[in-house]
Formats: C-alpha cells, sequence, structure tokens
C-alpha cells in the first residue's frame, strides 16, 4: 500500500473480512500525516497494533521514531531488517548489538517496546552461536517471532517462542506458515510462503505457548503469495485463527 488511496482501500478490505488492528509494515510513512494513519483506520473500526517504524539508520537517532510513534498512539514498534549490516564482520555485528540495545533504552524511557522481528539471516554464526541468540543474549529487545523464517532458518520455531515467551520478550508474533510448492519458471521444488493451516507448521503448541507468556498481537504476514490476491490469502489465513483459536 505505497499510496493514501490503496491504503484507504485496503483497510477497508481488511475491515470486511473481519480484522481489527493491523501492524503498519511495509507502508510509506510519509505517504500521509500520523493523524491521518489513526483516522482512516478508525473509521473502518480498526486499531494500530504496531508498527515497523525503525530502521538501521534510525539506531543513532531513536527520537524520531519516538516521536512518530506518540503521533500514532503506539507503544510497540519492531526494528524490521538489518539492512546494511554485515553479519560476517563480528566486529561490525558486535557494534550493531550495541546500537541496538542504546536505541532499546531510549524507547524503554518513552513507554514503547522495541521488539526484534528476525528472517533466516540471523540464523548465521556469530563468535560461536547464532547472531538470533546473541541478539537474546547481550541486548534486552523484545521479541517478534516470525514462525516461517524461523522454519527457513534451519530452527524451531515453536522452541523459539517458548523461549522469548518464558522470558516475557514475546510481545508480537508474526504467524505465516511454511511450504514446499514449486517455482512457476524452473519448475523446481522450492520452500515457499503459505496461508496459515495450509502448510506444515503446528500452529496448536505454538500459540498456546505465546498466550502463556503474555503475547500481545499475533499478527498474520505472507510475504508473497504466488500471484493469489494477497486479501483472499489473508482472509484464508484468518478464517483458520478464527475457527482454530478464537475464544
Amino acid at each position: 500500500m505505497k499510496t493514501p488511496e490503496a491504503f484507504v482501500e485496503g483497510m477497508k478490505t481488511l475491515a470486511d473480512i473481519g480484522f481489527k488492528s493491523v501492524q503498519l509494515s511495509g507502508v510509506d510513512f510519509d505517504m500521509m500525516s500520523e493523524a491521518d494513519f489513526v483516522r482512516v483506520c478508525g473509521e473502518v473500526g480498526i486499531s494500530i497494533t504496531a508498527t515497523h517504524l525503525i530502521g538501521t539508520g534510525d539506531l543513532d537517532e531513536p527520537q524520531r521514531c519516538i516521536d512518530r510513534l506518540g503521533k500514532l498512539g503506539v507503544t510497540q514498534d519492531a526494528y524490521a531488517y538489518p539492512a546494511g549490516v554485515d553479519f560476517t564482520d563480528e566486529a561490525a555485528v558486535d557494534r550493531w548489538l550495541a546500537k541496538l540495545e542504546a536505541a532499546n533504552q531510549a524507547y524503554k524511557k518513552a513507554g514503547i517496546t522495541l521488539s526484534y522481528h528476525n528472517h533466516h539471516l540471523e540464523f548465521m554464526r556469530s563468535r560461536g552461536k547464532s547472531i538470533q541468540q546473541r541478539i537474546f543474549d547481550e541486548t534486552t529487545l523484545a521479541f517478534e517471532i516470525d514462525t516461517y523464517w524461523i522454519q527457513a532458518g534451519g530452527e524451531s520455531p515453536l522452541a523459539w517462542v517458548q523461549r522469548c515467551a518464558e522470558a516475557g520478550r514475546l510481545p508480537l508474533i508474526h504467524l505465516k506458515d511454511f511450504r514446499i510448492g514449486v517455482d512457476a519458471q524452473s519448475k523446481s521444488p522450492v520452500a515457499q510462503f503459505a496461508e496459515i493451516g495450509s502448510g506444515g507448521i503446528d500452529f496448536k503448541p505454538i500459540i498456546a505457548a505465546a498466550e502463556a507468556g503474555g503475547c500481545l498481537s499475533y499478527i498474520i504476514e505472507q510475504d508473497n503469495s504466488y500471484g493469489r490476491d494477497e486479501f483472499e490469502a489473508a482472509a484464508e489465513s484468518f478464517r483458520y485463527l478464527r475457527d482454530h483459536f478464537a475464544r
């Protein structure tokens, strides 16, 4: 949703599906004022539960993000991707971890929770352990565990949800399934994002562990729907969660 018009229509469609809240992620935060984001969502009964606002370039000066989050009325933000960070350079990883924690402390002082959103690259090794484990051990950030990317990284989504939840560090979770599909061009088997319930991840113990740890938001995300209408894909995942887990 890269234009105000697309955002308005997108929120209407999500509301029609049944969504009551969204995480602002992958949107152009400069295309509208913070008040307009809140207004557009509110007009269709949707609240903004979290954002993907802070990036690598903001770590030295997180106040800009803190100010914008205040205008949005949001107290949950997640660092979405380590753009520009060389994970093969251990000294660079050391410096980056220190910057993450410094930004996290600034967020805490403002009453905002900063979470780390993983992909698979965090399972590269650094100083004898995965970078994901270093983030857990060497910072006090919360986590926004992404179930697909944990699986793609070769580790257990359930184990990571349990680890973060038991530590009280799982306010957000990205729920997406993992399947082996067929590449449209090469016709070779490939790992693919999947609608929740249509792949191989067992979500029942994952959601139970997240709930036990006080997770606040269970966020449906699918990076690619492979030609299918993205709102149809989101609706399928929404229905699966509603039918299997809503109380």
